[in-house]
């Protein structure tokens, strides 16, 4: 089914962007808050990619907002699902940022509390599904926002900080999450760490917890 999805891109005269766009009066199922070209195509992309594997979202805004200090909690990008409607935060303008927190939205409304422990025994490390007491790399659901955005690349690459990570671990990982397969064939594995896009030991405050 058609998505409705209402783009607003915000006038900053700092990154000489256009004026704000007027979004229609009807209501929305996603609604995108940016405040440049590059950052709603970006968003256009990553919903593109969740229906091209048949992963529903549910309601939601995406906004994306100026890195600051304090912006997202710290943290690349936020997803807030116990808010009404469900919003994601998105502080660097980067396609798989945002595909890790659309998977937190739609982990947290189509893969049932009974399958944590099972994905998580599937994976190296993991301590907690969700548990704000231990590092993120150590909780399943941050494992789980990793695989399903890396099964969503277009041309995939290998994740650093959440293992086992050769493709054959991957594509089980992402079956089990989805009942699909990637929207590719798997890509390189990968023996050490090559990205950092989060500080290990930050905290989900704003994300639901569950043990």
């Amino acid at each position: 089914m058609a998505r409705r999805i209402i783009a607003t891109l915000l006038a900053s005269s700092l990154l000489n962007v256009p004026s704000a766009v007027t979004p229609p009066t009807d209501c929305s199922d996603i609604n995108i808050v940016a405040v440049t070209d590059h950052q709603a195509e970006i968003a256009a992309w990553a919903l593109g990619r969740y229906e091209a594997a048949g992963l529903e979202l549910p309601p939601l805004t995406i906004e994306f907002l100026n890195p600051t200090p304090t912006g997202c909690g710290n943290a690349a990008g936020r997803a807030h699902i116990d808010e009404s409607p469900i919003r994601i935060e998105i502080c660097w303008s980067n396609p798989f940022i945002l595909l890790h927190e659309l998977a937190h939205i739609w982990e947290a409304s189509n893969f049932p509390e009974a399958k944590h422990s099972t994905f998580n025994a599937m994976r190296i490390n993991v301590e907690s599904w969700a548990s704000p007491d231990v590092p993120w790399n150590q909780r399943g659901r941050e494992h789980a926002a990793n695989i399903i955005a890396w099964g969503l690349l277009e041309q995939p690459f290998p994740i650093s900080r959440t293992y086992p990570n050769n493709p054959d671990q991957r594509r089980d990982a992402y079956h089990y999450l989805t009942g699909k397969q990637p929207l590719h064939d798997g890509g390189p594995p990968i023996a050490t760490p090559d990205r950092h896009f989060f500080t290990p030991d930050r905290a989900n405050t704003h994300l639901e917890t569950r043990q």
